[in-house]
């Protein structure tokens, strides 16, 4: 990997019927911050084969609906081995940010 700082966008969209949703607001289904960062940190690792470390602070801003289209903005921090994320919704409103670091 580069020893410059680095950054990256990926789409994502929790489907209706992904499996945690099942009983997760029946009708109304919420997608649980739980779901979004293992998608977060899954997506980040498969794009640049760096194992998550550690997730720092997160703070989920606004609930995220199923089926919704949002776009994840990776920056990576080298040399402090961290990554900063933004998850946007379609209306360009935040729904989480944090950070995570890597080995």
């Amino acid at each position: 990997m580069s020893t410059s700082n680095f950054s990256f966008e990926h789409e994502l969209c929790i489907p209706h019927n992904h499996p945690s949703l099942e009983g997760h607001f029946p009708n109304n289904p919420i997608v649980p911050g739980v779901v979004i960062l293992d998608t977060l940190m899954r997506l980040w690792q498969a794009k640049t084969d760096q194992p998550i470390s550690q997730i720092g602070n997160t703070k989920f801003v606004k609930l995220l609906k199923a089926d919704v289209h949002c776009t994840i903005c990776y920056k990576a921090i080298i040399d402090k081995n961290k990554i900063d994320y933004q998850l946007i919704d379609e209306s360009q409103a935040v729904i989480a940010k944090g950070s995570f670091s890597y080995e």
